[in-house]
C-alpha cells in the first residue's frame, strides 16, 4: 500500500525521511513515497506527483514550527484530501500545538509527536491494508516496540536542531521564531528598536524569551520614540525584577528623528560583542515577517544605533 509523506522545509523533510525509511520495518506492506527522493530526475514533477497520488491509500503530512503557516503545505493537504479519504490522512504535529493549526489541515485527525500517538497512526495505516496484508494488533505491537528506538532517535535529532524560521522558508522569519533563536543563542546583549513595544516585544513568545534571558543574565536595550501617551515601559522593567539581567530604555528620541533613524523594527542579538546578528521586520502591510541582515550591513546597523544606547551612569 502506498503511503504519501508530505513535507515543506528542511526539518519537515528530515521528519518525512525518517518515516519513509522506518515505516517498512514496522509494516512490510507499506510503500512510502515522498517527492524529495522518489521522483526520478528528468521526470515532470507535477505529472509524477499526480500519478502517485492516484495510487496513494494513506497520507502523512509533516507539520513543524517552520511550515504550519506555509501555503504549500496547505495546498498539498488539499490535493491529498481530494485523492484519498479524509479519514486516511493525518498531519503529524512535530512539537506544534493543535490550536495553532488553521485552514485545510483542521479537517484531519492530528497525530502528536508521542510514542502512543504514533502507534495509533501505525494501527490506522495497518487497518487500511487489504485483509490478507494486515497483521494482528499483537504482531504490530511487537514490531513497533522493536523498531521504535530507530524512529525516536531520528526525531530527537530533528528536535535538537536550531530553531527554524517559522515560515517554511530559510530566509523569512516569524517573530515567534526569533524569540526561540534569542533563547537558543544565549545572547548576552540584545537591542530592540521599535516604535511600538506591544507589536513585537511585549507579546507571547518574545516576552517569555526576554524574561528567560534576563534570568540568565542577558542585558536588553530598548530604543523607542518619545510619546505623549502612557508608555508601557513599566511592563518591561517589571520583567527584569529579581533577575541577573538588566533592561535599559531610551525613550528620549523625538518622533521625527526616530522615523528617520528606524524605518521598521530591528532586533540586534550579540549587540556589543563579536559579530552581531541583525533582523529587521519587512515594512509591508502584512506585518510579522522578518529577514536576517548580511554581516557587513549588520555591523553598519550596530554602529547606527550605538549612539542611542543608554550609557552607564
Amino acid at each position: 500500500m502506498k503511503v504519501f509523506l508530505s513535507w515543506s522545509g528542511t526539518n519537515s523533510r528530515k521528519i518525512a525521511t525518517a518515516f519513509h525509511d522506518w515505516l517498512p520495518y514496522v509494516i512490510q506492506a507499506a510503500n512510502p513515497f515522498m517527492s524529495a527522493g522518489d521522483i526520478e530526475k528528468g521526470k515532470p514533477w507535477s505529472a509524477t506527483l499526480a500519478t502517485e497520488l492516484g495510487e496513494v491509500k494513506y497520507g502523512i503530512i509533516c507539520i513543524t514550527q517552520d511550515n504550519f503557516r506555509d501555503p504549500w503545505i496547505n495546498f498539498e493537504a488539499g490535493a491529498i484530501s481530494k485523492a484519498i479519504a479524509v479519514s486516511n490522512v493525518s498531519p503529524f504535529l512535530f512539537n506544534v500545538e493543535p490550536a495553532r493549526i488553521q485552514g485545510p489541515l483542521t479537517q484531519f485527525q492530528f497525530t502528536a509527536n508521542s510514542k502512543e500517538d504514533i502507534f495509533s497512526l501505525i494501527r490506522s495505516i495497518n487497518s487500511k491494508l487489504p485483509g490478507d496484508q494486515q497483521v494482528t494488533n499483537e504482531v504490530l505491537s511487537k514490531e513497533f516496540e522493536t523498531w521504535w528506538p530507530k524512529l525516536a532517535d531520528e526525531l530527537n535529532k530533528v528536535a535538537a536542531l536550531p530553531a527554524g524560521t517559522g515560515t517554511g522558508l530559510d530566509w523569512l522569519y516569524t517573530v515567534d521564531a526569533l524569540a526561540e533563536i534569542q533563547s537558543d543563542l544565549g545572547c548576552k546583549c540584545v537591542w530592540f528598536i521599535t516604535p511600538d513595544l506591544y507589536r513585537n516585544a511585549l507579546i507571547g513568545k518574545t516576552k517569555n524569551a526576554i524574561r528567560k534571558n534576563l534570568g540568565q543574565g542577558t542585558n536588553y536595550e530598548f530604543i523607542i520614540p518619545q510619546s505623549g501617551a502612557v508608555n508601557p515601559k513599566e511592563v518591561l522593567l517589571q520583567l527584569a525584577e529579581s533577575t541577573s539581567g538588566k533592561i535599559d530604555i531610551n525613550d528620549n528620541i523625538p518622533a521625527d528623528e526616530f522615523r528617520s533613524l528606524a524605518v521598521t523594527d530591528y532586533l540586534i542579538m550579540n549587540a556589543e560583542s563579536g559579530e552581531p546578528q541583525v533582523f529587521l521586520e519587512l515594512p509591508v502591510p502584512e506585518r510579522g515577517y522578518w529577514i536576517k541582515v548580511e554581516p557587513e550591513a549588520a555591523m553598519g546597523l550596530r554602529i547606527r544605533f550605538s549612539k542611542y544606547v543608554q550609557k552607564p551612569k
